[in-house]
C-alpha cells in the first residue's frame, strides 16, 4: 500500500499545481500523473526498485520481472510511483500498473508522463502488443482501459496503434533506432556524469538514469561507471540529430561482455 509519506513525497515532488503537502487519493495522483501535471523533481540521486514479483501473469504477461533504477536526478518521484503500483496491485488496477511501470522506466521524467507523449504511447504499446505478430492483442487493450482510474489512460488504451514492424526485429541489423528516443541534451548531462566516475557498480539495477535518458546494460557485471562513457558518446555521436537511441553490441565491462544501450527508459537492453 502507498504510504502517507509517499503521496506527500509526490505533492511535494512531482505535482506542479501543489503549493503545499496535501494527501492525495490515489486515483487523484495517478491521474494527475497521466495528465502530465508534473514538474521535474530533480531531488536526489538513489537506487529504486519497483517490485512485480507475485503480479497475476495472466493480466501482466509483458510485466513480470522486477525493474531497479539508479537515478541521478529523481529519487522521490520514483519512490513515489513504485508505492502507487503497489497500491494498483492491491486495487486489481491492472492499467495503471501498466502505466505506472512504464512512467517508473522513464525515470519518472516529468516531459514523458503524459499519456499522449510518443515516449509513454511506445511503452503503453508494449504492453499490449503480441511479441510473435506485433500486432495488438485487444483483449489485453480492453483490459487495461476497463482497469486504469484516469479517464485520460482509458483513452489512450484505446487509441493505441500496431507498430509497423515486429518489436523483436528492432535491434538485429542495426545500432540506432527510432524508438524510445531520448533527448540528446539530457543524454549529454548523464554522460557527464558517469565520464570519469571511478565508482564501482555490480550486479542490479542493471541501468543508470538522469532526467530523460537512460543507460541500461543486457547482464550483471562487476565494473567502474566510467567504462560506460565509450559506448554511451558513440550512441550520441552516431545516432539522430536532437534525439537518441542506440544499443552496441559487445561492450566489454572490465571482463564482462553486455549489449549497452542508450534511450529514455531503463529497460532499453531487456
Amino acid at each position: 500500500m502507498l504510504k502517507g509519506r509517499s503521496i506527500c513525497a509526490l505533492a511535494i515532488a512531482a505535482l506542479a499545481t501543489t503549493s503545499q503537502c496535501q494527501q492525495l487519493s490515489y486515483e487523484d495522483s495517478v491521474t494527475a500523473l497521466a495528465y502530465g501535471n508534473v514538474a521535474n523533481d530533480n531531488s536526489a540521486e538513489g537506487t529504486v526498485w519497483l517490485n512485480v514479483t507475485g503480479f497475476a501473469v495472466d493480466k501482466l504477461p509483458h510485466i513480470q520481472e522486477d525493474l531497479g533504477i539508479h537515478t541521478l536526478d529523481n529519487l522521490d518521484t520514483l519512490n513515489a510511483i513504485a508505492g502507487l503500483a503497489q497500491d494498483a496491485a492491491t486495487k486489481g488496477q491492472w492499467g495503471d500498473i501498466v502505466y505506472l511501470y512504464s512512467a517508473f522506466a522513464l525515470n519518472g521524467h516529468s516531459e514523458y508522463l503524459n499519456v499522449s507523449t510518443v515516449e509513454m504511447q511506445e511503452s503503453l504499446l508494449d504492453a499490449i502488443t503480441n511479441q510473435d505478430s506485433g500486432e495488438i492483442d485487444h483483449q489485453l487493450a480492453e483490459l487495461y482501459a476497463s482497469t486504469s482510474s484516469s479517464k485520460f489512460l482509458v483513452e489512450a488504451f484505446h487509441g493505441l496503434k500496431s507498430k509497423t514492424s515486429t518489436p523483436n526485429k528492432r535491434w538485429l541489423k542495426q545500432t540506432c533506432s527510432n524508438a524510445h528516443l531520448a533527448v540528446k541534451n539530457s543524454c549529454r548531462s548523464l554522460l557527464e556524469n558517469v565520464r570519469g566516475n571511478a565508482t564501482w557498480k555490480s550486479g542490479s539495477p542493471r541501468s543508470i538514469c538522469k532526467y530523460g535518458c537512460c543507460i541500461s546494460w543486457s547482464a550483471n557485471a562487476t565494473f567502474q561507471v566510467e567504462n560506460l562513457t565509450n559506448a554511451a558518446n558513440y550512441c550520441i555521436n552516431a545516432c539522430g540529430t536532437s534525439s537518441v537511441s542506440c544499443e552496441v553490441y559487445g561492450v566489454k565491462l572490465q571482463g564482462t561482455l553486455v549489449d549497452q544501450c542508450l534511450s529514455n527508459r531503463a529497460t532499453g537492453c531487456r
